[in-house]
């Protein structure tokens, strides 16, 4: 994709979609962190996203503000810390890292940011639609059983892929996989990458966050032990298990066994499990 910048550098944009925001009037950062129309799709201190209809095309605009940071994060930013970088920009860069792997995901449309002092305080990211993208959980839930573990493996071999490039999501939870119906098996998508990394180290723990989301997850939509196990066995690539193979599995069942008692800050469509 080709990139231009608006706004004396506060904004780029993907070039093929320049004539879109303009005929819009959404030429500017503050133009498009002033927008007030759309659905509201998600509503956190801080941070909003929205679904536009702009013309002919649907997009989605998260936007950043100060009241999102607490104050330790702040502190984290300030220091430069691995993972503390804006999360529009970094959502931006790796939607077109993911792209680049052949790994499925929005497309990006524009990304903006302004601070003060070399920190970030404000920013926004724009994507195109994921036309009749469906949350996977949402998706798997009314599924039959074996279509259902069809798709899980599918599911667990695109976390592979991710891990294997060298990412690791943060919120692989299936409500971050669209899914769109085609024939003859629907089309996934991975995204809300704001959180993605290339982890320098300590990389098994968390390859067994984003296993552990998943597993959670499918359980939270009826999947049953067994399509778990299948998809363990498409992730790890082999039929028969190895002993680091199950002690991965054990690592994985202790941390959904944890996530069945919190209290998520955010989702709070991940109720607890019964």
């Amino acid at each position: 994709m080709r990139f231009e910048t608006l706004d004396s550098g506060r904004v780029t944009v993907a070039t093929e979609f320049l004539p879109l925001l303009r005929e819009r009037g959404l030429d500017s950062f503050e133009r498009i962190m002033a927008v007030n129309e759309g659905r509201v799709m998600r509503d956190f201190p801080g941070r909003r996203t929205v679904r536009l209809e702009l013309a002919s095309s649907v997009v989605y605009l998260k936007r950043y503000l100060p009241g999102y940071l607490t104050p330790a994060a702040r502190l984290l930013r300030l220091a430069q810390w691995p993972g503390a970088e804006d999360e529009a920009l970094r959502e931006w860069q790796m939607l077109q890292a993911l792209r680049a792997q052949g790994l499925p995901t929005a497309t990006p449309i524009a990304v903006g940011q302004d601070g003060t002092g070399g920190r970030v305080t404000r920013s926004f990211l724009m994507t195109a639609e994921i036309t009749g993208g469906i949350e996977g959980d949402k998706f798997i839930g009314q599924l039959a059983a074996a279509p259902r573990r069809r798709l899980l493996r599918r599911v667990a071999d695109m976390a592979r892929r991710l891990h294997e490039a060298g990412f690791v999501h943060k919120d692989y939870y299936l409500c971050h996989v669209l899914m769109v119906p085609t024939e003859p098996e629907p089309e996934l998508f991975l995204i809300d990458l704001q959180r993605v990394v290339q982890p320098c180290c300590l990389r098994e723990r968390w390859q067994v966050k984003d296993l552990a989301a998943l597993a959670y997850s499918a359980l939270k939509s009826g999947a049953s032990r067994g399509d778990l196990l299948t998809a363990f066995r498409s992730y790890c690539g082999k039929t028969r298990l190895t002993d680091a193979d199950r002690a991965l599995a054990r690592k994985i069942l202790r941390r959904v066994a944890w996530l069945r008692t919190r209290t998520p800050r955010h989702d709070t469509t991940f109720v607890q499990l019964p």
